[in-house]
């Protein structure tokens, strides 16, 4: 089997199936104050340093939610709640995740006014940006990294633009892509809160994390026994926390790992260019795990049976929308229908090789001399 999906979900790493078993006898509530709780509580507190860690923030400022979608949720419904006085204005992108805007046609429909910058080519319009600037933008949620085309977003210039004009503007970046795939932290994207997902990272799924800056008190998510801070009540998904905190601590403890993937990125970018008929997606900042391409003349959803049928499975774009249809990324990028029809999304990860890379090139070219194409 040759995976290069990793966007839409990541194997477990070695230190994640590892603390799996460990947790396996650790059944305590982390709220009971007997030893078996207490047990309970300690590997949440562990977890939480060592996603702080990874972050470099406070450990304090890490609150433990069910996924990366809840926790965008939060950041976003939170935030403008919180700021509804600052006024009703939102800024974002016009390719965010279905998480993060999902919620703002909610606010839209609220009344609330929401701007999305374009990001043709996989960068911010910036112009658009200060066209769009005024006293009442309360909050702001642009993503860190695209998850289908890969193009990295300055987050930090917007802030500063923002913050300008309207200096108590909340600002909340969706890093699920991003996080351990580089160096992050709210203060080197000037950000309030930022969003984290395990399953990208080789945890399990139903885990996640936002980030919030110490000082900033968003109003409660979830009511109830008061667990997270009071943000987010219920009992905590321990298993999933703990081992959220050991993957977390193997990856970034990792020192070749980065630089491995920025080799693997390259040798994958040339091996498909390499491809007569295969057009590359590359965005102006492209992140080192995400490969867009398409195959003009072919349905994406064809040659991934037929990549399948070889053990080797890609993606068509983002695994939360593709039973839905379009997302419009891939448009807003600036592809055309024909070239968005044939897009195929390559997500490496530092488990994947250079023979796998060969893999699907080989199976590839053998899929566009056998796929009938699309007239």
């Amino acid at each position: 089997m040759v995976y290069l999906d990793n966007s839409a979900t990541t194997p477990l790493s070695e230190s994640a199936k590892k603390k799996i078993w460990e947790m396996l006898e650790i059944f305590g509530n982390p709220s009971s104050l007997h030893n078996e709780g207490l047990k309970a509580e300690k590997e949440i507190t562990l977890a939480r340093e060592a996603v702080a860690k990874s972050l470099g923030v406070r450990a304090d400022e890490v609150y433990f939610t069910s996924s990366g979608t809840e926790a965008d949720n939060i950041a976003i419904l939170g935030g403008a709640r919180k700021n509804a006085k600052v006024g009703k204005k939102i800024i974002t992108t016009d390719s965010e995740h279905p998480a993060v805007s999902k919620p703002l046609e909610y606010l839209e429909g609220e009344g609330w006014e929401i701007i999305r910058l374009s990001t043709r080519g996989g960068a911010l319009d910036m112009a658009q940006l200060e066209r769009s600037l005024s006293p009442d933008i309360s909050l702001v949620t642009v993503m860190r990294t695209n998850n289908e085309t890969g193009a990295i977003y300055d987050v930090g210039s917007v802030a500063r633009a923002v913050k300008r004009v309207s200096p108590r503007a909340i600002i909340h970046s969706d890093c699920v892509q991003a996080y351990t795939k580089e160096r992050l932290s709210l203060s080197s994207l000037g950000a309030d809160i930022i969003s984290v997902s395990a399953h990208k990272v080789h945890g399990l799924k139903g885990t996640g994390a936002v980030i919030i800056k110490k000082g900033l008190v968003l109003p409660p998510h979830t009511y109830g026994g008061g667990q997270e801070r009071n943000l987010r009540s219920g009992t905590e998904n321990t298993m999933g926390i703990a081992v959220m905190g050991a993957t977390v601590s193997e990856l970034m403890g990792d020192g070749t790992r980065l630089e491995y993937m920025k080799e693997l990125y390259g040798y994958t970018v040339e091996t498909l260019g390499s491809i007569s008929g295969v057009k590359l997606n590359i965005p102006e900042t492209p992140c080192p795990s995400i490969v867009n391409v398409s195959v003009e003349g072919y349905r994406s959803e064809v040659l991934l049976h037929k990549l399948s049928s070889d053990g080797i499975f890609v993606s068509s774009g983002s695994a939360c929308s593709a039973k839905k249809g379009k997302s419009g990324v891939l448009e807003a990028f600036g592809l055309t229908d024909r070239q968005a029809d044939g897009a195929l999304r390559i997500s490496l990860s530092h488990y994947n090789t250079k023979d796998d890379i060969d893999a699907l090139a080989k199976s590839l070219s053998q899929a566009m001399q056998s796929v009938a194409r699309v007239r």
